[in-house]
């Protein structure tokens, strides 16, 4: 059963090596900021981004994408990152793109292992440990490697400190847990089912089908980002996460980067100014409803074959 989770996690080192010897021979410029591993699940208040350029980078990068497992001093639960960028005299898309394939593969395997043993979804990095053995970690094998294969004109790495992740649920799943929830507080309180806040809280969602979406929002931690601009347009045409050094070609006149700063906590006051505005269907469980996505940005849809070639929108 487990067999078909070594076999793609072979196909992925292969494709990365694969990879890694290719690369380092285009390198035009390469620079990346290695930050601090966590020894807790807690963000610091401050984290240093120390500089690596020219070779020390491409070593680093190097490491970067076969870093799978917890290293010492690392807490679970968290991921070491290395923002930053490769810029290459040509694209290298084909392999990227089957680096990519690998990882879908991969935790594909581990999703159809999960299913046939009757697990949760929490159970992933469990199955997965059992079939490769080692402290692996789920989030640094299926990451994304991003590369674009037309020429950027600007590329900035910030600091995103108040973003909000969202899960869609089902509502029959959550009207599942609900009903859990109330027949263990009746049972262990002895009240009445209807008299307990969570069939109070499954209750409010009489009105809704059972095949309905909901999003259940959580915050993420301050991660890097970069965005990329390709044309003349003020709006950034792309931002990705900054988990792994982003494989670029540069323009023929130059690329602009703007370099990634420490974060700092205190400094980071100011919310996104186009968060979206959400309707809360259960706000004590962070439940609300899905929000319109708006239309692309004019620059985003000019640019849209650049995109297509690219890992952004795969």
């Amino acid at each position: 059963m487990h067999e078909d989770i070594k076999s793609a996690f072979e196909d992925l080192k292969r494709s990365i090596a694969i990879f890694n010897e290719r690369w380092p021979g285009k390198v035009i410029a390469a620079r990346v900021w290695r930050l601090p591993l966590l020894a807790q699940q807690r963000v610091p208040d401050h984290i240093a981004a120390e500089s690596f350029e020219g070779s020390a980078a491409v070593e680093l990068t190097r490491d970067a994408l076969l870093a799978f497992h917890l290293q010492p001093g690392q807490a679970p639960g968290t991921v070491s990152r290395l923002p930053g960028y490769i810029a290459l005299a040509e694209p290298l898309m084909e392999e990227i793109l089957a680096i990519n394939t690998c990882k879908a593969a991969f935790s594909a395997a581990i999703e159809q292992t999960r299913l046939e043993l009757e697990l949760a979804p929490e159970a992933r990095p469990r199955i997965m440990r059992k079939a490769l053995g080692g402290a692996f970690n789920t989030k640094q094998l299926i990451r994304k490697v991003h590369g674009f294969p037309d020429p950027v004109r600007q590329l900035t790495f910030t600091w995103a400190g108040h973003t909000a992740g969202g899960e869609r649920v089902k509502v029959a799943k959550v009207r599942e847990q609900l009903k859990t929830l109330a027949m263990a507080r009746a049972d262990r309180e002895r009240i009445a089912l209807d008299r307990t806040p969570e069939w109070q809280e499954h209750q409010a969602l009489n009105r809704m089908a059972d095949d309905d979406i909901l999003v259940r929002h959580k915050k993420i931690a301050p991660h890097p980002r970069a965005m990329l601009w390709f044309g003349e347009e003020s709006r950034y045409d792309a931002m990705i996460h900054a988990n792994l050094p982003v494989f670029v070609v540069p323009a023929q006149d130059g690329m602009q980067v703007v370099d990634l700063r420490d974060f700092d906590r205190t400094q980071r006051g100011a919310l996104r100014p186009d968060i979206k505005p959400r309707r809360e269907v259960l706000a004590t469980r962070l439940l609300y409803l899905p929000t319109d996505n708006p239309e692309r940005p004019a620059a985003q849809r000019n640019n849209e074959a650049t995109l297509k070639r690219s890992t952004y929108s795969r």
